[in-house]
């Protein structure tokens, strides 16, 4: 080596001895003092990656600035290298670049990636070799984590640089309950660390924050290799047991349920305050707002009962509610609005005038649209004031009035697909101005949705109708604007069937009122969910619109839920037509999941055996035609005579448009009429032995309800004709023709009106044989006239008093529906029947006199009652009480009556 670069080399060490030795030397010194030289780097990569050797000795130059460290510029570290020709760098020459750069240390080394893995390789080298190299090495994967790899790297050196103290050992010392692991993950330390006292305090802090431990204490002792922290704890007592005392409103285990401090933990000061919260809030929403809190503890060391005390206080119940500002409206009038009620004399039981805190916002809501819906469009309600008294509770609703507006005028604007004067008679906005009614919020929001229903009819599925207002403040009326936005018209990209495990998609899609393709209908949409759910074999029906990334077209994803539709049952029951019966049936309404209806069912009872087998496809081969057939044997114990039937029928139906259904069926039986009394009627004598019936019936059947049980809205009418004998021969010779008619509408709360009405006639086939007496009306029963007794409603023989049935009928149900438990099916009826059956050559209500001499009202006899229907796994039950007001031969005029079956 030349002389010149020996002596400068000489000078430079010394001058970066006097600058770094202290450094070099004490493990204590601060990062600021120590100097670092980084050299170029060594890149082990594809080309991609070359830019490293320029790069990442910049990026590491940064990150150790940011750590505390002084660092060579790198710019003069490369003028250096390439000042001394180095081709490679090793350890020899890193130390000579230290000391060229008048720095203490100096790094160099190789990045080095194979596929996603990636790794820096260095060395740390002491300029005056006092220590040796120290190599250290990173891997990371990914050169996303190129910056985390370097920021490890700065640590690994900062750790070296700095000769601190590393934590070789964490324990805890103490617990006898909890377990350690709890504690530790409350501190922020790990093995590996560098030893900072401030970070030890500040896990001390967290470790006391648990709140289960009386004491927390830190030990810290110098171990082989570095530090061994140790954190001694003191825990709180462990709970025993825990006990309620001066519960009486409240049940102790409800308490003891709700609390989060149990037997068995450690007792928690903060866990045990928020319990304390939570029993408090527990009373407070039974009325008792004094109600006061508390605990002690009972026992000493390591284990104590733990006693919830509380004082309940007086119960207090809203005394007052106060509507501030309500000067045009009655206070009283929208106190009703109110979900909160003040006291009553019943609120002991019915635990009304409870201040519940909850409904406070509601009831604020509640009085704002009550004076919206009443022309005070400026209205506004403050925040309710709850006021706690001796005497009890007393709510304020201060209420800021405005002026009362009246409905001016009403204009459409925007995207009008029809007349304006189709879009009034949408909507009632119109018939406000036009009877000069106070403008009515709520009138108005069915306006919005009437209109846009009425628009996604015609494909707009996402049209919109919002409201501009224009107030007269002088006249004290508003204008009304609906602005109409009907956007993209939509179709059906695909629908989509989810959830049947067991229905097949093609039982589902055929009920379906939009396919593939259609255009969209929110009409179409709803009638598909009212026909999907009145199939009875699921649970759970909803259909989703998903947008599909263009606005024209959108899926219709169906959601399903298969329930139970088969069904194998058998049981004991009283029956008041039939007395104690047992019966035993096996169903299924969805069989194989292809929407096919098979029965086998028995009956037994004192006065009817019955065997049965059905079958019926409503849709074969997913054509609109159903079809099916059945056979049967029953024996029928008749007052005057037995009735032995053998017989079978055929059936089908085909859909005449969206509601109606056309249907029809033929039977032929072959029926044996025996233990005729000598009493009987000569009509009944007459058909003793073997019969045949051969009978063919055609109907109509228009179904517009909500729902397949339990309806709300729509009509259920049938018309049938039933024609036996003539020219499809057989024994029995009628033509008989039955109108039912169903009306079902909301009235008010839950309420449900029902209405239904029968008629009947029926006369011989054109002169071609008797009418036999069994197809002749008889009234009275569960199914007709309620709390007479079944088929005593009927003409009887002038000879011998038998019931022979009349020619014609005609009765009506007047039902008042409502829910008595909504999740178990369970509704409450009452009702007013009225009807009669008439004997030939009587008319529609003539008076049929009683025994006693009495006339009948109208001829029609009358009852009313009441009952409850529940709609079980077995099928719809009913429990009915009627009293007739009518006296009735052979009837008595209180009866409790029960069925199971289909009923409207």
């Amino acid at each position: 080596m030349p002389r010149t670069r020996i002596l400068f080399l000489l000078i430079a060490a010394t001058l970066a001895f006097m600058l770094n030795f202290g450094a070099g030397k004490a493990q204590a010194d601060e990062a600021s003092s120590i100097i670092l030289a980084v050299l170029p780097f060594e890149v082990n990569a594809d080309a991609d990656t070359q830019y490293l050797k320029d790069s990442l000795p910049t990026l590491l130059s940064d990150r150790l600035r940011e750590a505390g460290f002084r660092v060579v510029n790198q710019k003069r570290v490369m003028e250096l290298v390439d000042e001394q020709g180095y081709e490679f760098l090793n350890i020899q020459s890193a130390k000579d670049m230290a000391l060229l750069a008048g720095a203490g240390y100096s790094v160099y080394g190789s990045f080095s990636q194979i596929g996603e893995d990636l790794s820096i390789d260095v060395r740390l080298v002491e300029a005056f070799g006092i220590k040796p190299a120290v190599p250290l090495f990173v891997s990371k994967k990914g050169l996303i984590n190129l910056l985390p790899a370097v920021d490890e790297l700065v640590s690994k050196m900062k750790l070296e640089l700095l000769s601190q103290d590393k934590i070789v050992e964490v324990d805890v010392r103490g617990v006898k309950v909890l377990d350690k692991d709890v504690i530790m993950m409350r501190t922020n330390i790990k093995t590996g660390d560098i030893y900072t006292p401030s970070k030890i305090n500040a896990d001390l802090k967290n470790i006391y924050a648990l709140g289960y431990f009386d004491d927390v204490k830190v030990m810290v002792s110098d171990i082989p290799g570095g530090k061994k922290i140790v954190f001694d704890v003191k825990e709180k007592p462990r709970i025993q047991a825990i006990s309620v005392k001066g519960s009486d409103a409240l049940d102790s285990e409800d308490i003891l349920a709700a609390v989060n401090t149990k037997k068995g933990a450690v007792l928690n000061p903060r866990v045990l305050s928020d319990d304390l919260n939570t029993v408090r809030e527990m009373y407070r929403k039974e009325g008792y707002y004094n109600a006061k809190i508390d605990y002690n503890l009972e026992g000493e060391g390591s284990q104590a009962r733990l006693n919830l005390n509380i004082n309940e206080g007086k119960k207090l119940y809203i005394e007052g509610i106060i509507i501030e500002g309500a000067k045009q409206l009655d206070a009283d009038e929208i106190r009703a609005q109110l979900a909160l009620t003040e006291r009553g004399w019943l609120s002991w039981f019915t635990k009304t005038g409870v201040l519940k805190e909850e409904l406070l916002e509601r009831d604020a809501s509640a009085i704002l649209a009550y004076y919206g819906n009443r022309g005070f469009i400026d209205a506004k309600v403050g925040e309710p004031e709850v006021e706690i008294k001796d005497d009890g509770i007393y709510v304020t609703f201060k209420v800021a009035e405005g002026d009362r507006y009246k409905v001016g005028s009403v204009a459409f604007r925007g995207d009008l697909i029809v007349k304006k004067s189709k879009l009034r008679e949408l909507t009632a906005a119109d018939d406000m101005a036009d009877g000069g009614e106070y403008l009515d919020r709520s009138v108005l929001r069915e306006d919005m949705k009437a209109i846009s229903d009425y628009y996604s009819n015609y494909g707009y599925a996402y049209a919109e109708a919002n409201i501009q207002f224009d107030q007269d403040t002088i006249n004290k009326t508003v204008g009304i604007t609906f602005m109409i936005s009907k956007r993209q018209k939509v179709h059906i990209r695909r629908v989509i069937i989810q959830g049947n495990s067991k229905t097949r998609n093609n039982v589902i899609l055929r009920e379906m009122r939009l396919a593939d393709g259609d255009q969209f209908s929110g009409s179409k949409l709803q009638r598909s969910i009212v026909r999907l759910n009145k199939l009875d074999y699921f649970s759970e029906v909803d259909i989703e619109p998903i947008p599909t990334g263009d606005p024209g077209e959108m899926d219709l994803k169906v959601k399903v839920k298969d329930k139970n539709t088969g069904m194998v049952s058998g049981g004991i029951g009283y029956s008041t037509s039939d007395s104690v019966f047992v019966s035993a049936k096996i169903t299924e309404r969805n069989l194989f999941g292809r929407g096919w209806d098979f029965g086998l069912s028995g009956g037994w009872s004192s006065k009817t055996i019955s065997y049965g087998v059905n079958f019926y496809n409503p849709r074969v081969n997913d054509t609109l035609w159903g079809a099916g057939g059945q056979t049967y044997w029953r024996n029928e114990d008749f007052d005057d005579y037995d009735k032995q039937t053998i017989g079978g029928a055929v059936e089908a139906s085909y859909p005449l448009g969206e509601y109606t259904n056309f249907f029809t069926n033929y039977r032929l039986d072959n029926y044996l009429i025996s233990d005729v009394s000598t009493t009987a009627a000569k009509e009944i004598k007459d058909i003793e032995g073997y019969n045949w019936s051969s009978v063919v019936t055609a109907g109509l059947k228009r179904d517009t309800t909500n729902k397949a049980f339990n309806p709300s809205t729509g009509t259920l009418n049938t018309l049938t004709v039933e024609m036996g004998g003539g020219i499809l021969m057989g024994d029995d010779s009628y033509v008989k023709y039955t109108y039912d008619s169903n009306y079902f509408t909301p009235v008010f709360w839950d309420l449900v009106f029902h209405w239904k009405g029968s008629l009947g006639f029926i006369h011989d086939n054109f002169g071609d044989g008797d009418i036999p007496v069994f197809e002749r009306f008889y009234l009275g029963g569960i199914n007709n006239v309620r709390g007479y007794s079944s088929r005593e409603i009927s003409p009887r023989d002038s000879v011998s008093g038998d019931r022979t049935g009349g020619n014609k009928m005609m009765f009506m149900n007047f039902e008042l529906l409502f829910p008595i438990n909504e999740e178990f099916g369970l509704v409450g009826v009452t009702f007013f029947d009225i009807g009669n059956a008439w004997d030939d050559g009587q008319s529609f209500f003539h008076d049929t006199k009683q025994a006693d001499g009495s006339s009948l009202f109208l001829g029609l006899y009358k009852s009313i009652g009441a009952g409850i229907r529940w709609f079980s796994p077995m099928g719809p039950i009913r429990v009915e009480y009627g009293y007739g007001l009518d006296d009735l031969k052979d009837s008595g005029r209180h009866k409790i009556e029960f069925s199971m079956g289909q009923f409207f």
